[in-house]
């Protein structure tokens, strides 16, 4: 069965999909996994990272499925068919890159029209959940990367999820989504009692080592301690090729001009949080 756990924070601008995508690439890469990409934000930018901006295009052109008909349950209709038909999961999922040795890394892609389900979220929570239970035997990790807030699709990724991971910079304010994000984990709860979810950690993400950093750190242990939440002892040091590898759509141990220190970095943390979560 597959580890599932997704990148949440209430806070932006943290590089969730940054380190969704890194992450996803680490596993299929270094630790040998079939990875499966969820991209759970109506803005897509995982799916950019992953796809590059002309296949991404030239899939959507070609009116290929995207996670908005995961909650719909159906493929529109288009010029093969007159009606609607039932959703076959496979259909939603694009192959990046699969090795001899068997592990892979495919995507579940997104698009600007997700956004367009939250109006009208009644009973669709369940339905990546349900989704996901039909793929998993496929996979070893699947990675859910959530948008910057408290929403249906949220809740989504919670009943998808076994683990939690939240990214945060280092800076002023760093732990203003906590309060949030843990009414949102309180309410889940409460309202779904036999499904067991786990906060794996806090991780600081593009991290820069200056006055307001530990600042930032000293707070964020502080609030941390009261919410009873872990805090990952290896860091995820800021580098410019982080944006380079998504522009590239390539793991950042591929990509060119990569610092050592920066794949090392990257390297400790996901070996940390990956044995955290049990994927050995």
């Amino acid at each position: 069965m597959a580890v599932v756990f997704s990148l949440i924070n209430m806070k932006g601008g943290v590089g969730k999909t940054t380190l969704a995508t890194q992450l996803a690439w680490f596993a299929t890469y270094t630790r040998n996994k079939r990875v499966l990409l969820v991209d759970l934000d109506p803005q897509a930018n995982a799916s950019h990272a992953i796809m590059g901006l002309n296949k991404y295009v030239e899939w959507l052109n070609e009116e290929r499925l995207t996670i908005s008909n995961v909650f719909e349950e159906f493929t529109p209709t288009g010029r093969a068919t007159s009606a609607p038909t039932p959703l076959v999961p496979e259909d939603v999922i694009y192959r990046r890159i699969e090795y001899a040795d068997g592990s892979l890394l495919d995507l579940v892609p997104s698009r600007l029209e997700l956004s367009w389900t939250l109006r009208n979220a009644a009973g669709k929570e369940s339905l990546l959940a349900r989704f996901i239970a039909k793929v998993e035997q496929n996979y070893d990790v699947i990675i859910i990367d959530c948008a910057p807030t408290d929403s249906m699709l949220t809740d989504a990724a919670y009943l998808a999820s076994r683990y939690l991971l939240v990214p945060l910079k280092a800076e002023f304010l760093a732990s203003i989504g906590f309060p949030l994000l843990s009414r949102s984990l309180s309410g889940f709860r409460l309202r779904h009692e036999d499904h067991r979810l786990d906060v794996a950690g806090l991780v600081f993400n593009d991290y820069r080592d200056n006055r307001e950093s530990r600042l930032a750190i000293k707070d964020v242990k502080g609030k941390a301690v009261e919410y009873k939440w872990h805090i990952f002892s290896k860091r995820v040091h800021h580098s410019d090729s982080y944006p380079r590898s998504a522009r590239d759509g390539m793991f950042i141990h591929q990509t060119k001009g990569t610092h050592t220190k920066t794949k090392d970095a990257f390297t400790a943390f996901a070996s940390e949080f990956f044995d955290r979560i049990g994927v050995k």
